[in-house]
Formats: structure tokens, C-alpha cells, sequence
């Protein structure tokens, strides 16, 4: 070959050569744009400097099980609002509830109030809150427990061992037919029913002083003996759960605790100290001034844990609380992004939570169904009912789980959730 043709040749081997080089260069210049480097996976990341991320909880069903107090507590209310029904815990073969050695001949009785208390201990009205209606299914069930005529006590079993007296009182030869206490599962299907026919049924009675008897609505008394019971009771109300002192002592995140009843908040302060000691600074507030709160502590970079009493004069509903809160958020115009996560105990209060949060179906955001409060708004609102909760019904979480503005809580996700915080 000529010397020309191989010069041309070598040109061109030379130019290709070029032409691979910088294309393997670009090539993995956009390899390593593309791939980041291999991080560990993490359901929520830490917040950024201009996040506000806020968790707003109920104490009983998220952070504490009161299941149990709140049963012996419905119990002796009803024993004072109405002193009749004594004659029928002396006809059921019981002593006297505050008697020392009482406590097995109700545990009949406190253990079918706690099956029952995703209708009695939680919902959205302070009626509700304060266990209004735990009152009056304790005259109920007692009333109906007449009706067996101790044939079930004694009996043991996986129901009848539970929810009957451990002794049998029957005075009975036969069973008598039709007559027998409704079962757990008949009280929680037809409350509604059962609520209005014991309300007008068992009225509040008082004696004149002519001598006299009035008959009365029972509920203004259960509502003022409740009060008086929580005022006085010196007794450790709470059981909180494990994870509780980590998200409470959390002195990076900014907590607020929303409480069912103002009669209750200094055993829930006492509480608290036990849980906490004294390195956790708690503010006790209202619903008008708990956003002013959050600002200074936000401006002043501190981390009070901050209490929500309702308004017990305006009977303000637990999701009146939530609503100001939130849309108090929504109301600031700056730059910062508030995430705020509601995690309740009741159902109720997060169905009426929907009412104020828009028409606007929710974002799914790390796999949890989050709400934007408006579209103008940096505010973002995202509901929770616990799993965990011993006053949550499964058909409720069912309920919840098929709602598109609700999530479900796992304690593992609340604790990862809690921590996402800037460290």
C-alpha cells in the first residue's frame, strides 16, 4: 500500500480512538449523575431548617391505656348519682365498691366495661371525654346482671368466666326463659338504643326539702360527680405506654397533648412528673392561646411540652381543638413548611377533622395519606388513629383503614416518625 493510504489510515485509527474515549468518559460522567451513592433506606427523613413539624396527641389510646381507672371510676359515679342501685349490688352477692375486699366481685364488671370501651370511652362530645356514657352502661349491665339470676356465676368459661360474677347467687330451680343479660357483642351493636332507653329510664331522683322527691335529668349529676371524682382522686390515673417517655422527653419536637376533661388535669400533671421528672417543662394553655404558645417557643427555640385544657364553659369538642390549632398554621404567611400529625384515640374526632380539612382528597407522601390544608398553604395535616389502642374496636380500625383522609399507626411507626427530627 502507499505511503499515502497508510497515513490516511493511521489518521482515522486515531480519531476513533478519540471518539471511544470520550464517549466511555461521557458515559460514566452520566452514570454517576444518575446513581447516587448507596444510602440506607429510611421511611421519613429529618426535617430541614425552615420545617415545623408539630404532634398533637390524646393521651388515653395513643400514649396511655386509662381503660381500667376509667371502669372503676364509671363505677363509683354510678353508685353515688343513683344510691337505689346499692339494693342491687347486695342482691348480685357483692360488697360495697370502695370495700377493700371487693375487688373480685367486680372484676366481672370492669372487664365488660373495658371490652365495651371503644363506645363509652372515646368520641368527640366532653360528654363522651369525661365517660358520661360509662356511667350509664354500668346501671345497664348491673340491672340486666339481675336478670340471670346467678345462673352464669361461677360458671367460668371463656365468656361466662370473664363477664359474669366469679360466684353464683341463683336462687333459681330453672332457667327462665327469655331472661338473660345481653351479651358484649349486643350492647356494642345497639349502644345508641341502649344509651336513650337507660338515659330516660334511670333518671336522676332528689329528695325536697318538703319531703318531696323530683325526678331529673341523670346527666347533669354524672357530669358533676365524675368532676368531683376526678378532683379527689389521688390515685395514679395513668398507664402510660413504653414508647411514651421517649416521645415525651423529646426535647427536639414540639408536642402537644390534648386533654379529654379539665377535671383531670392534675392527676394527669402528676402523672406526668412521674413519668418525665422534672427535666421536661410542661405549659398547661387553652385552644385561643395554644398557637401564640407554639410561636414564642418556635421564635425562642424551646421545646415546652404543651397541654390543651377545652373549654369546659362552651363545651368545646376535642376536634374544635384540633381545628384551631391547625388552621391557625395555615394562617401564617411566611416561608416555613408546618407538618402537623394528629394521632387520637378516637374515631370520632378524626372523621370531624375531615369536615375542615377541604374536599380535596389527601397526597400519598411516604406512604401516608397526607392532607394540604389549602392550596395557598405551606400547612399539611396528617391523622392517625392508633392501632395499639385498647378503646379502638377492630371494625374501627377497618373503618379507618378504608377512609382516604385516615393512616394507621404502628407503635414502630410513631417512634420512627417521632425521631425524624433535626439532630
Amino acid at each position: 500500500m502507499p505511503q499515502k493510504g497508510w497515513t490516511m489510515v493511521f489518521f482515522a485509527a486515531v480519531l476513533l480512538l478519540a471518539l471511544m474515549s470520550a464517549t466511555s468518559s461521557a458515559f460514566v460522567s452520566m452514570y454517576n449523575l444518575a446513581t447516587p451513592q448507596r444510602q440506607t433506606p429510611t421511611l421519613f427523613q429529618a426535617s430541614s431548617n425552615n420545617d415545623l413539624d408539630l404532634y398533637i396527641y390524646s393521651i388515653d389510646g395513643t400514649l396511655a391505656s386509662m381503660t381500667e381507672y376509667k371502669s372503676k371510676l364509671a363505677i363509683r359515679a354510678a353508685l353515688e348519682v343513683w344510691p337505689s342501685l346499692l339494693s342491687v349490688v347486695e342482691e348480685l352477692g357483692m360488697q360495697p365498691f370502695d370495700n377493700a375486699d371487693s375487688s373480685d366481685d367486680y372484676s366481672w364488671l370492669i372487664q365488660k366495661l373495658g371490652a365495651l370501651s371503644s363506645i363509652t370511652q372515646q368520641g368527640d362530645s366532653p360528654d363522651e371525654m369525661l365517660g358520661c356514657d360509662e356511667v350509664l352502661l354500668t346501671r345497664m349491665m348491673l340491672e340486666e346482671q339481675l336478670l340471670d339470676d346467678g345462673r352464669s356465676g361461677g360458671r367460668g368459661g371463656k365468656y361466662g368466666g370473664k363477664f359474669h360474677p366469679g360466684k353464683s347467687t341463683s336462687t333459681s330451680s330453672g332457667p327462665k326463659v327469655g331472661s338473660r343479660p345481653l351479651t358484649v357483642g349486643e350492647i356494642f351493636a345497639n349502644w345508641q338504643e341502649l344509651r336513650y332507653v337507660t338515659h330516660n329510664k334511670y333518671p336522676f331522683m332528689k329528695q325536697n326539702q318538703d319531703g318531696k322527691v323530683t325526678m331529673s335529668d341523670p346527666l347533669p349529676e354524672i357530669r358533676r360527680v365524675l368532676r368531683k371524682l376526678y378532683s379527689e382522686d389521688e390515685r395514679e390515673i395513668t398507664n402510660w405506654y413504653p414508647f411514651a417517655s421517649d416521645i415525651l422527653g423529646n426535647k427536639k419536637s414540639h408536642n402537644i397533648l390534648l386533654m379529654g376533661n379539665e377535671a383531670s388535669l392534675d392527676l394527669i400533671l402528676s402523672s406526668l412528673q412521674q413519668l418525665l421528672g422534672d427535666t421536661t417543662q410542661v405549659t398547661v394553655t387553652d385552644s385561643i392561646r395554644v398557637w401564640t404558645e407554639i410561636k414564642q417557643q418556635q421564635n425562642m427555640d424551646q421545646h415546652s411540652l404543651l397541654i390543651v385544657v377545652p373549654d369546659t364553659d362552651t363545651e368545646e369538642p376535642q376536634s374544635d381543638l384540633i381545628q384551631r390549632i391547625i388552621m391557625s398554621a395555615a394562617s401564617e404567611e411566611d416561608s416555613v413548611n408546618r407538618n402537623i400529625y394528629v394521632s387520637h384515640g378516637s374515631l370520632d374526632v378524626l372523621k370531624k377533622c375531615k369536615d375542615f380539612l377541604g374536599e380535596d382528597p389527601p397526597i400519598l407522601s411516604n406512604g401516608l395519606r397526607k392532607c394540604i390544608v389549602a392550596s395557598d398553604s405551606k400547612t399539611s395535616a396528617t391523622l392517625f388513629l392508633p392501632s395499639w389502642a385498647e378503646n379502638v374496636h377492630p371494625t374501627q380500625l377497618n373503618d379507618a383503614e378504608m377512609d382516604p383522609w385516615l393512616n394507621i399507626a404502628s407503635e414502630e411507626l410513631l417512634e420512627e416518625l417521632t425521631s425524624a427530627v433535626i439532630v
